[in-house]
């Protein structure tokens, strides 16, 4: 029998079986890179670092939302960011850091966490200004008088501040500040004799 002749005769066999094992392939597991790749879940990630403090809407200004796989999500994480809650975040994040429940507490004093407590001082502006950005700094707090110099604390928190662009040399205002509760009765007395100076930390 001539080659041409065998061609011929098996070539529908040939074709049935070229068919039965197409389907065959169509209805068996994919493999592992496309089944991790269906699996994958949203969950929303900083593209930057933020700071302790750092209020929801600056975290939602720097976050995307990217595909990870199950086992690569944190437990609580936010798989969307209309999710994020109000607040602020209750420590500071690295970029691509996942954002969970645990991220965020209701305002700066929550965040600060136990043994702080919160005062409010008033103080000229050449006491503090320098040392404050903006809410959130962390500052060592000075007693200076005209004899002396003592530390009263360190890694103190800034919770509340005048904008620095509203403040003119000479103003005095009103600073929310978070220290150690152990500090506390020093700083008042620090700060009734108008002795009380906050200094970048």
């Amino acid at each position: 029998m001539t080659p041409l002749r065998l061609m011929r005769k098996f070539a529908p066999a040939a074709l049935a079986f070229a068919c039965a094992l197409g389907g065959t392939l169509l209805v068996l597991p994919r493999g592992d890179s496309e089944a991790d790749a269906a699996a994958r879940r949203p969950v929303v990630v900083l593209t930057a670092a933020l700071p302790e403090g750092s209020p929801a809407s600056d975290v939602r200004r720097r976050v995307e939302v990217r595909e990870l796989p199950p086992d690569a999500i944190a437990a609580g994480a936010y798989g969307a960011i209309a999710d994020l809650p109000d607040g602020v975040l209750a420590a500071a994040h690295a970029d691509g850091q996942q954002l969970t429940a645990l991220s965020f507490a209701p305002d700066r004093v929550a965040a600060i966490g136990p043994g702080y407590v919160v005062t409010s001082v008033r103080l000229a502006a050449e006491q503090w200004l320098g040392a404050v950005g903006v809410a959130g700094t962390t500052v060592d707090v000075y007693a200076i008088g005209d004899q002396a110099v003592a530390p009263i604390a360190t890694g103190a928190i800034v919770v509340d501040a005048p904008a620095i662009d509203e403040v003119s040399p000479g103003d005095e205002a009103v600073i929310a500040i978070a220290v150690r509760r152990e500090a506390l009765a020093e700083l008042l007395r620090a700060a009734a004799q108008e002795q009380l100076w906050l200094v970048g930390g």
